[in-house]
């Protein structure tokens, strides 16, 4: 009975082992993005990325429109989107990291926006948009 019960136990550890070693690469894999390429061209993604950045300026300056931070919450994360896809344009590293710093601060801005963060704030972090945005069109536009 005991042989029984060590050679089922040292079963069951090597089961879990592996089942670990499983997990363990799948999270280390590199992600499916890898073949994505975008289908809009460049100019077609920076001016919707100009429209959706309008819309957000409209939203920050006019604080009487119903479910603002909602609206700024959606807007932002779709401009994350776009500077997202917008990192698959170049394989110039400044590119992708001015790209980069748009997504990030767009998504730093969603979250602001649906935690209700005062102008202030916002008005900080769409300063760093514009200046990711500045830099690379004082380098590529």
């Amino acid at each position: 009975m005991k042989v029984r019960n060590v050679t089922l136990s040292v079963c069951l550890l090597a089961a879990c082992l592996w089942c670990f070693s499983l997990v363990s690469r799948v999270d280390s894999a590199e992600p499916a993005a890898a073949g994505f390429k975008p289908v809009a061209s460049v100019e077609s993604l920076m001016q919707g990325q100009l429209l959706v950045f309008k819309q957000i300026g409209e939203l920050v300056t006019n604080k009487s429109v119903p479910k603002r931070d909602e609206q700024l919450h959606a807007y932002a994360e779709v401009l994350a989107e776009l500077a997202n896809v917008n990192t698959m344009n170049s394989e110039k590293q400044d590119y992708r990291g001015w790209a980069g710093d748009l997504r990030g601060a767009s998504m730093e801005l969603a979250v602001a926006a649906k935690q209700g963060a005062d102008d202030a704030k916002m008005d900080q972090i769409i300063t760093r948009m514009k200046g990711a945005c500045q830099s690379c069109h004082d380098v590529y536009q």
